[in-house]
C-alpha cells in the first residue's frame, strides 16, 4: 500500500506480518509530524513587534498626556533615558508598523501550514480506524495468534487516540494563536488610525483634548496587549499537557 491510498492491506496470517500490520499507515502518521507543526515563535513575535509599536506612541504623546515617571526614576534620571528611548521609537513607527505586519503574516502562515498538516493527516487515521477493525475482524477462537491479532489492534487503537488528542490541543492552540491575531487587527486597522487623528493635532489649540483622547486610545492598545499575552499563556499551558506521540 502507497502513503494516501483509500485501500488497506489484507492481514497477513503470520505472526511477524501480524505484529508489523499497518505500519505504513503509523509512519505515514508519522511524517505529518502534527506535535511540532506549530510553533509559539511568531505569535511571541508579533506581541513583541507590538509593544515595541506600543512604546512609541506612548513617546510621541504630549508630555502631560504620557504617564508620569515615579520620583524615584526621576532622581535616577531613569525617566530621561526612557523618554529618549521612547522618542527613538515614535521617529521609527512607520518602520515599527512595517515589522508587526510582518510578524502578523509569519503568524498566519504558521497557522495555515498547521491546519494544512492536520487535515493531510485525516486520511490516514480513517485507513488506521479500518486496519483495527481488519484486524478484529479476523479474529477466531482457534486462531493461533488470536491475542496477537487483539493486541496489535488495541495498539492500533492507541495511536489513533494519541495523535487525535494531540491534534485537538494543538486546534485549540491555533485557535489562540487567532485570537492574537484579532486583537492585533483591532490595534491595527481601528485604534492606531484613530490614535494618529487624535495625535496629530497635538500642538493645534484644541491639542490637549485631543492629547488626552490620544492617551486613552494609547491604553486601549495596552488592554488588547495584554489579552494577547494573556491568550499566549494559555497556549503555553495547553502545549505543556499535551500528549507525547506514541512510538511504534
Amino acid at each position: 500500500m502507497s502513503p494516501g491510498d483509500d485501500a488497506i492491506d489484507t492481514v497477513p496470517a503470520d505472526a511477524a506480518g501480524i505484529a508489523a500490520y499497518a505500519d505504513a499507515i503509523v509512519a505515514e502518521l508519522a511524517t505529518v509530524d502534527v506535535a511540532d507543526t506549530l510553533d509559539a515563535a511568531p505569535a511571541a513575535a508579533l506581541v513583541a513587534r507590538l509593544r515595541d509599536l506600543h512604546s512609541a506612541m506612548r513617546g510621541v504623546l504630549p508630555a502631560r498626556a504620557r504617564p508620569r515617571a515615579g520620583l524615584f526614576a526621576r532622581l535616577t534620571g531613569r525617566d530621561v533615558v526612557d523618554q529618549h528611548e521612547a522618542e527613538t521609537l515614535g521617529a521609527r513607527m512607520g518602520v515599527l508598523l512595517i515589522e508587526a505586519d510582518r510578524a502578523a503574516a509569519a503568524l498566519r502562515a504558521d497557522i495555515a501550514a498547521h491546519r494544512s498538516r492536520l487535515a493531510a493527516s485525516t486520511p490516514a487515521l480513517d485507513r488506521l480506524d479500518q486496519a483495527a477493525a481488519a484486524l478484529r475482524e479476523t479474529v477466531a477462537d482457534d486462531d493461533a495468534h488470536h491475542d496477537l491479532r487483539l493486541r496489535r489492534a488495541q495498539h492500533l487503537d492507541t495511536v489513533r487516540a494519541t495523535h487525535t488528542l494531540s491534534a485537538r490541543q494543538l486546534q485549540l492552540i491555533a485557535e489562540q494563536h487567532e485570537a492574537v491575531l484579532a486583537h492585533y487587527r483591532n490595534v491595527r486597522d481601528v485604534l492606531l488610525p484613530l490614535w494618529r487623528q487624535r495625535a496629530v493635532g497635538e500642538q493645534a489649540a484644541q491639542g490637549a483634548a485631543h492629547a488626552v483622547t490620544a492617551a486613552d486610545i494609547e491604553a486601549d492598545v495596552a488592554h488588547e496587549l495584554d489579552a494577547m499575552t494573556a491568550t499566549l499563556a494559555r497556549g503555553a499551558f495547553d502545549r505543556a499537557d499535551r500528549p507525547k506521540e506514541t512510538d511504534t
